[in-house]
């Protein structure tokens, strides 16, 4: 299949521009709100290439499209053809092992997760590179399905069924955030230092973990409590901590790489469409990062407060021994947070 793409300056233009309204490919230094620093942007990849991440949503997206030939509505037909044509057109390779694990992780299939994997690989050999700029711009919104083999891909040696540390953090991190977050005798500024205790006594520090309670506790506009979160239905409550927790370990996952981006040979990008992933990532990657996040949306007293017992709490801090097989270790800690959360029930 012909994968040169052949662009005008029209055409550079209209990509650009429309990545840049819609906000969809993150970085903390080089996009931090989602809008490029084009300076940086080319400077960096003069110096090492990039590799970009897509999210669950957008996956799944590309697949329906390729799959079936359309999608529900013409928006995110043209959504998923820009960040194809972008990266083509800025070679840069685009990654779907986290939204591969997300899934194989839900239903423990090994086995569809590679399937998946081998799906994305057989659509950039089917469809031409020009195909999803003429997506992108409009003047196509139904595409050829393709005929996927369904045969699972080779030579992958990760487990994709069982699921990452830092997708453990998240839902032991949700769990304890829901029981606060239902607890109305709270203040969210008790809220929040009883969750950044609780974090520094049992897990590694996340500022995204702690930008979203803090977002959460104090009802920001566009910020959601994971699905469920009021349920008396406890089932139902950790599931939606366990759905909500795939999100937030998109971000806590990447954040490693680039917080050492000396060690890896790529640059890493980020593709979410995700409201809530947007505010947390844009919130957190403020000049001032979780401490401009704490400033912004508490009073100068409670913030004062709040500061001043974290840097208490972070003088002599020792960090938690997980152990060489960390799985126990936050098996233990999630069971013990769904104990908490249903012995509040009783309570309220």
């Amino acid at each position: 299949m012909n994968n040169i793409l052949v662009l005008d300056e029209e055409d550079l233009n209209f990509v650009w521009e429309t990545v840049q309204q819609q906000q969809m490919i993150f970085h903390p230094q080089i996009a931090p709100a989602g809008k490029f620093d084009f300076q940086k942007f080319f400077a960096s990849k003069s110096k090492k290439p990039f590799i970009l991440f897509i999210d669950r949503n957008i996956f799944s997206s590309l697949l329906e499209l390729c799959e079936k030939g359309s999608l529900k509505t013409r928006a995110e037909v043209q959504r998923i053809g820009l960040i194809m044509a972008w990266a083509e057109m800025n070679d840069i390779a685009i990654s779907a092992g986290f939204a591969v694990e997300e899934r194989a992780t839900q239903i423990n299939s090994q086995d569809n997760g590679l399937v998946e994997l081998q799906k994305f690989s057989e659509i950039f050999d089917y469809y031409p590179m020009q195909l999803w700029l003429d997506v992108a711009e409009g003047r196509v919104s139904e595409i050829t399905p393709i005929q996927y083999t369904k045969s699972p891909a080779e030579n992958f040696t990760a487990n994709y069924a069982t699921g990452n540390d830092h997708y453990f953090m998240a839902v032991a991190s949700l769990i304890h955030m829901v029981l606060l977050y239902r607890d109305d005798r709270l203040s969210p500024a008790e809220k929040i230092k009883d969750f950044f205790k609780w974090m520094i006594d049992n897990l590694l520090v996340s500022e995204y973990i702690l930008t979203y309670a803090t977002l959460l506790f104090t009802s920001q506009e566009g910020i959601k409590a994971p699905k469920n979160a009021r349920s008396n239905n406890i089932d139902r409550v950790i599931e939606g901590c366990k759905n909500q927790a795939w999100d937030i370990a998109y971000l806590t996952n990447w954040s490693v790489w680039y917080s050492n981006t000396d060690e890896y040979a790529e640059e890493m990008l980020f593709a979410t469409n995700d409201i809530l992933l947007k505010r947390i990532f844009i919130s957190q990657n403020n000049p001032y990062r979780f401490n401009g996040v704490l400033y912004s949306v508490f009073s100068k007293k409670d913030y004062t407060d709040i500061a001043i017992f974290i840097e208490g709490l972070m003088e002599n801090r020792v960090k938690p021994d997980f152990g060489e097989d960390p799985m126990p270790y936050f098996e233990r800690l999630i069971d013990a947070e769904k104990a908490n959360l249903i012995g509040s029930f009783i309570q309220e």
